[in-house]
């Protein structure tokens, strides 16, 4: 079936000489014959063969071969997606039902459930940390200038362009000392500290937090976040129980059977793909040993109840089966098992009665392991799986072991922890840095405290601070209107530079906000709103990059193909963000700047004032 499915892509024939009607239904047959819940291998190529006929413009033919596929696989879920965009236009009804049931399959499979955790917890890792160090760089750039003023009045550079130059070389000097991004960060929101407000100190004590609980929680979040694969006992034994017999499969689980021979899982497995691969045998040996290990489980028992039911020994499967419906009344497995061995014994009556308790029990799951073997009706047995809290307190134990060695399989993580050092030294080494260059920060900056200029916002200093009618000139500045007697020739004279440096600003600030949505509210100082838009725009770009999983599924094979009408919807939505966060900073910028006219007019209103009373009075 693998080789079939190859052939349907590498040669120009149809898939139809592929994947024939009468090829699907042989291979159905053999599935259900062995008892197979998924048929992995056949279900992808049926679907790479329907993906080959959808770029071919045959539409029925990719649903025909695409239904194939789920029924090969039911918890496959791409199947169900490329349904509904196939017939989204013509036939909605049917796309909605395809969406429904492909989101019911991620939810209910437990590697799907797996696939789904280490993606957010991937996604939550990754985009809010570089959120916060695009926010931190925002707030830097902010108040840059005044450290590098500070710089070189320490200096005594003068307003060289050189000494500026100097002074601009040192204040970006960390930046080439290789510490790491967030050290870097930390070290920059240090010296700046003199000139935060209470949001930006919001947004730094933000990072330092995340920075610690990255670098503390990176053993225990890694194993869970990286990528899902057969390493993992928990998705071996599910995958185990969910195929057919695999050699491979059957090897792997014998070896952790002998580092870990207390786990019943194991050989429950074992013995339930030696079933699947007719080694009765085998198959009694080990689902006895798993019952000794976990006695009186019902998924146990019923899987030993299967071998006897294969051997056509029904006395002794009605036993077991009654002995699993008696350990767990509410198991849907024993009783619809017990309605086929009562079949098979003419006991019609019985029969009824335990297909009825099975249907009361779980009609959802009867209706569709009925569907999917009524050719081999009274010949196909329900085989139970372990439930998935086993799985889960495996993988807990599992994961325990493994620590920071799942990083290798997600490049994502990898990244975001490769940021900075790794713990413990980063829980000592970024908030004594941040500390250190603060109180460097403080004393330099209160020693020497900067303001803008109150025309063209150039940093000035108490050293070569102008001041005129209570405003704090630079230089340039002050010597255009030391020597004015009127306000109004002041205005005049000053109008030209204000709005020149008020639309510099403001074209820069809208450049850099086209580039990154939220970097202009930062320079402006909307820390808070700045930081979200940012996030929100990182979180888009984070889907639409890696064509919405950050960490691959263990159960989907790559498919050679560009994706984009995959990635159409993402994209779409990457823009529509995109928009909005731009059309929300357009909307509340201005490039009015109150300079001295402004104050020039409150002062003209103030004087009107008593006039207008004592013409009053």
């Amino acid at each position: 079936m693998v080789l079939l499915a190859f052939t349907a892509i590498l040669t120009p024939r149809s898939a139809q000489a592929a994947w024939s009607s009468d090829e699907i239904r042989l291979a159905l047959d053999h599935k259900w014959d062995s008892g197979i819940t998924r048929d992995l291998p056949s279900a992808q190529g049926c679907y790479r063969a329907a993906l080959t006929a959808a770029d071919r413009g045959q539409k029925a033919e990719a649903l025909r071969l695409l239904e194939a596929a789920s029924q090969f696989d039911p918890f496959f879920p791409d199947a169900h997606f490329t349904v509904a965009r196939l017939v989204l236009l013509d036939d909605p009804g049917r796309a909605v039902s395809a969406w429904s049931e492909a989101f019911r399959i991620l939810g209910r499979g437990y590697a799907w459930q797996r696939h789904l955790l280490a993606n957010v917890l991937t996604g939550i890792a990754v985009i809010w940390t570089i959120g916060l160090l695009l926010a931190i760089a925002g707030i830097t750039l902010r108040h840059l200038p005044h450290l590098i003023h500070i710089l070189q009045e320490t200096f005594h550079a003068g307003a060289s362009s050189a000494g500026r130059l100097g002074a601009v070389a040192i204040a970006l000097a960390p930046c080439a000392w290789g510490l790491g991004a967030i050290p870097t960060a930390g070290l920059y929101a240090g010296l700046i500290s003199f000139r935060l407000g209470k949001r930006e100190w919001f947004l730094v004590l933000v990072l330092l937090a995340s920075s610690l609980a990255l670098a503390g929680g990176m053993p225990v979040l890694a194993p869970w976040a990286g990528a899902p694969s057969l390493e993992d006992p928990s998705l071996l034994v599910d995958r185990a129980l969910n195929s057919g017999y695999d050699s491979d499969l059957a090897a792997a689980l014998h070896a952790w059977k002998e580092v870990d021979p207390d786990e019943g899982l194991y050989a429950f497995a074992l013995g339930t793909q030696a079933r699947r691969g007719g080694d009765l045998d085998l198959a009694e040996r080990e689902l006895t040993r798993a019952a000794v290990l976990r006695p009186r489980n019902a998924w146990i028992l019923t899987n030993l109840g299967n071998v006897y039911f294969a051997r056509e020994d029904f006395d002794h499967a009605r036993q077991w089966y009654e002995t699993a419906a008696a350990a767990n009344p509410s198991a849907v497995e024993p009783h619809y098992n017990l309605a086929q061995v009562y079949t098979k014994q003419l006991l019609f009556s019985e029969a009824t009665r335990e297909q009825a308790k099975a249907t009361g029990l779980a009609f959802d799951r009867v209706r569709d392991f009925s569907r999917w073997s009524t050719p081999q009706l009274n010949r196909t047995v329900m085989d139970a799986t372990a439930p998935y809290e086993e799985l889960w307190t495996l993988a807990r134990r599992h994961s325990a072991k493994q620590g920071l060695a799942a990083l290798e399989g997600n490049r994502w993580l990898s990244f975001a922890a490769a940021l900075q050092p790794r713990a413990p030294f980063a829980l000592v080494f970024v908030p004594a840095l941040f500390l250190i260059f603060a109180a460097v920060g403080q004393v330099a900056g209160r020693s020497l405290s900067t303001i803008p200029c109150s025309n063209c916002h150039k940093i000035v200093c108490r050293r070569c601070v102008r001041r005129m009618q209570q405003r704090a000139f630079c230089e340039d500045c002050f010597h255009s209107v030391k020597d004015l007697k009127s306000t109004e020739f002041t205005r005049l004279l000053l109008t030209k530079r204000d709005r020149t440096s008020a639309r510099r600003r403001t074209m820069g600030q809208a450049i850099l906000t086209v580039l990154l949505p939220g970097a202009g509210q930062m320079l402006r100082g909307a820390a808070l709103s700045g930081f979200v838009a940012i996030l929100v725009m990182v979180a888009a770009a984070m889907l639409v990059i890696p064509n919405g999983a950050l960490v691959p599924s263990l159960d989907v094979l790559p498919i050679p193909s560009a994706g984009w009408m995959k990635r159409l919807p993402l994209l779409i939505l990457f823009l529509l963000i995109y928009a909005i966060t731009v059309a929300r900073y357009f909307a509340t910028t201005t490039s009015r700047e109150t300079g001295l006219t402004g104050n020039a007019a409150r002062s003209a209103s103030r004087s009107s004032e008593p006039r207008a009373r004592s013409r009053q009075g």
